[in-house]
């Protein structure tokens, strides 16, 4: 058997217009839709899309699509098996295992140095027919669909990277019974999301991206949003003196939702450990009277006058709401938030029924140590502590929250700036505020960690869960949603010249007591760098560009805004030299 491709072209068009598989075989576009899409991809870059007809002995018998793209940034966008078929009276003749076999064989004489294809993961003909010829799983579902490589040159290797950062080898994930991962990140176009490793420590578990995690005090924002949906109704006053509603935990007011939510009420009870799953319940005036194994709520600081993180103060926040309204959050939030935005897998699942047990990640080594059928906390503080949720459905969140400060929806506008504003050390109500234009929060519970933000300028939003939960692996979790965010953005606003990132290069004279500061801009390898001057000293980090003269800086929140011969960061302006 000779296989051969031939480009698709006048002569052999209709032929293959007319193949197509099997009616149980609804995982391949028609042939017509992707030629479509092959002029489309090839009238904005030329040679991008590379369609071909499949011969066996100058038969026809098949169609493939490939996307050449070498010049991309990311390895994993330069070469794709876009499309693959064998007509519905070819199969199993041996053409499709042929057939790729020609296939990589053209990527390889064409500079290719690793090939990609994605497919649903339902495909399991087609996942069998990848697998034989050394395609494997990468852990990234784009668009529902889950993409496998295979390396082209050197040892076939599976890079498991995911918007080009090695997610496995920064959190340790290993094998297939181990700690897992999970993230979602929406990049203005595509949900894409990436899964490693187990939910289940010492369990052949995998995540999926449906899978289950507590969110540990990303629960604090729902909670916000969820009450502030109320205040947009007129239902509850931000502003109001709520003392009287919660008499026994607020001696002497005022007290206010909007004071509880920033964090400057001054109020104890930083966190909660929460309990084993089979403790028995507990109610909001249990915790706060300390029935349970945290201390009494207190006012250990002046009211409004400094900052101090309190899961106290929501969990009294929480009470107050559910007096006001006579509706628990968990109802809520599914009525308020959940159902408007058709989130199936987010609530305050506590205790989380066994129906939801079936995909839930377990936290940590907790089935070991405590349950093992159930192994993570049981949080009666919901507002504080008590939600369950997957990155995919926190990026819709994440989405919802930004579409309504630019323009409103879910929230009202003015009402989404109002939370999005800082308060006090960078804490808006519910939210952390960075740069003017992030949304943020992350999350710890016992054995399980997550890391949310979000932009409020464009539709981007990244979600990391982790089910292990140490100090090491916190910043870490961290980073890496950073990396992606700051990937994605800067995909988002384009690549400026050489020229124009040259003309702002220079030295920078700024005030001595400024908090932070910048004396140099400089070129290394073709990038932007900058020399930083704040509190800790002397730092340099790249700069990556968000906007018109606008960057961002790498690994952190800053942002520089060049001018006519200045820059301006974190509200300090300093002039060129």
């Amino acid at each position: 058997m000779i296989i051969k491709l031939e480009p698709v072209n006048d002569e052999n068009r209709d032929a293959v217009l007319a193949l197509s598989v099997r009616e149980d075989q609804p995982f391949v576009a028609p042939n017509d839709v992707s030629l479509r899409q092959a002029a489309e991809a090839n009238a904005e870059h030329p040679g991008t899309a590379r369609p071909f007809a499949i011969y066996a002995d100058d038969h026809l018998v098949g169609f493939c699509m490939f996307a050449f793209y070498p010049e991309a940034r990311d390895p994993e966008d330069r070469y794709w098996l876009w499309r693959f078929m064998i007509d519905k009276n070819e199969q199993d003749k041996g053409y499709g295992q042929a057939a790729l076999s020609e296939i990589i064989r053209y990527f390889r004489e064409n500079g290719a140095d690793r090939l990609y294809l994605s497919t649903e993961p339902e495909n399991e003909r087609g996942l069998h027919v990848y697998h034989k010829a050394g395609f494997r799983e990468t852990g990234v579902i784009s668009e529902d669909e889950a993409v496998l490589m295979r390396m082209l040159k050197g040892p076939n290797r599976t890079i498991r990277e995911f918007y080009g950062v090695d997610v496995n080898g920064r959190l340790r994930i290993k094998g297939k019974k181990g700690y897992g991962v999970s993230i979602a990140v929406f990049d203005g176009e595509d949900l894409d999301t990436y899964c490693a490793g187990s939910g289940r420590f010492g369990q052949d578990f995998p995540v999926n991206p449906d899978m289950l995690f507590q969110a540990g005090s990303v629960s604090k924002p729902m909670f916000a949003l969820t009450l502030l949906r109320y205040a947009d109704k007129g239902l509850i006053d931000l502003d109001a003196d709520i003392s009287g509603v919660v008499p026994e935990f607020v001696k002497t007011g005022p007290v206010t939702f909007a004071a509880l939510l920033s964090h400057t009420a001054g109020f104890n009870l930083h966190g909660f450990p929460g309990y084993r799953a089979d403790h028995e319940p507990l109610s909001l005036e249990d915790v706060l009277s300390g029935k349970g194994v945290t201390p009494r709520l207190r006012r250990i600081r002046p009211y409004g006058k400094q900052f101090m993180y309190s899961g106290g103060g929501y969990t009294l926040a929480e009470l107050a709401f559910t007096r006001i309204t006579g509706v628990a959050l968990a109802e809520a939030f599914q009525k308020e938030v959940a159902e408007p935005l058709g989130l199936t897998r987010t609530g305050y699942f506590q205790p989380l029924n066994e129906e939801l047990i079936g995909n839930a990640a377990f936290g940590g080594r907790l089935a070991e140590k405590e349950d093992p059928a159930h192994g993570y906390h049981y949080y009666p503080e919901h507002a504080a502590a008590g939600l369950w949720t997957t990155p995919k459905e926190l990026v819709t969140l994440g989405r919802a929250i930004s579409k309504s400060y630019r323009e409103g929806g879910l929230l009202r506008k003015e009402t989404a700036r109002r939370m999005l504003t800082q308060v006090m050390d960078s804490y808006g109500l519910g939210f952390q505020c960075f740069r003017g234009d992030i949304g943020y929060h992350d999350g710890w519970n016992e054995g399980f960690l997550t890391t949310w933000l979000f932009s409020l300028r464009e539709d981007l939003c990244v979600a990391v869960m982790l089910n292990r939960s140490t100090d090491e692996l916190d910043w870490k979790q961290s980073y890496i949603a950073i990396d992606l965010f700051q990937t994605v953005e800067e995909d988002l606003a384009g690549k400026p010249g050489k020229r124009s990132l040259a003309a702002l290069c220079g030295k920078y004279e700024h005030p001595d007591d400024a908090e932070l500061c910048v004396d140099e801009v400089f070129m290394q390898d073709g990038k932007l760098y900058a020399r930083f001057r704040d509190d800790d000293g002397e730092s340099t980090s790249q700069l990556y560009p968000i906007g018109k003269k606008t960057f961002g800086r790498k690994g952190g929140f800053s942002k520089i805004v060049f001018g006519k011969n200045c820059l301006t960061v974190g509200g300090i302006t300093c002039k060129k030299i």
